[in-house]
């Protein structure tokens, strides 16, 4: 009997430290939120751009979306016409750096982003899919862009935001 006294003990120690645990878990999760919007430990170490007249923790902060094992990209969430879009950006590639155009163009075709746009100096490829949703690719600022957005935006919408990254 008093083994089982002691093993429902110890049981219920677990279980407390546990919750414990949980809390601070929790508790540490919102911090590092917190911090990630607030642009500190989540942020690339190379210059990037954004929409004029926003920070990045106004966008929520930057999300690391590459695997460990490959180059640093970064992304956050944004709106454009009302439209959720998720922008993310990394350095461009050495393999882009002796043919830029041209690389974007084999990659734009990989996406089946085929229609053009020109905003100043930067090409715009964009491609739909039949069920909306549209991916946007080019180089601005020696970074490699890529933007999904949930549904279709029209072109007016896509060039004014591309040409209010700085």
């Amino acid at each position: 009997m008093n083994k089982r006294v002691v093993l429902g003990a110890v049981v219920s120690v677990l279980i407390v430290s546990g919750v414990a645990s949980g809390v601070v878990l929790y508790k540490e999760h919102q911090n590092s939120n917190a911090s990630a919007a607030a642009n500190t430990p989540n942020a690339p170490a190379y210059a990037t751009i954004l929409p004029s007249g926003k920070t990045i923790g106004q966008l929520g902060g930057w999300t690391l979306v590459s695997p460990s094992y490959a180059a640093p990209v970064y992304a956050y969430a944004d709106k454009i016409s009302g439209i959720g879009v998720t922008v993310s950006e990394q350095q461009l590639p050495d393999s882009f750096k002796a043919d830029p155009s041209g690389q974007l163009q084999k990659m734009a075709t990989a996406y089946n982003a085929t229609d053009q746009l020109q905003t100043g100096s930067t090409r715009v490829y964009i491609g739909t899919s039949v069920n909306g949703p549209q991916s946007v690719i080019f180089i601005k600022n020696n970074l490699l862009i890529l933007i999904k957005s949930e549904k279709a935006i029209d072109n007016k919408s896509w060039l004014h935001y591309v040409a209010a990254l700085s």
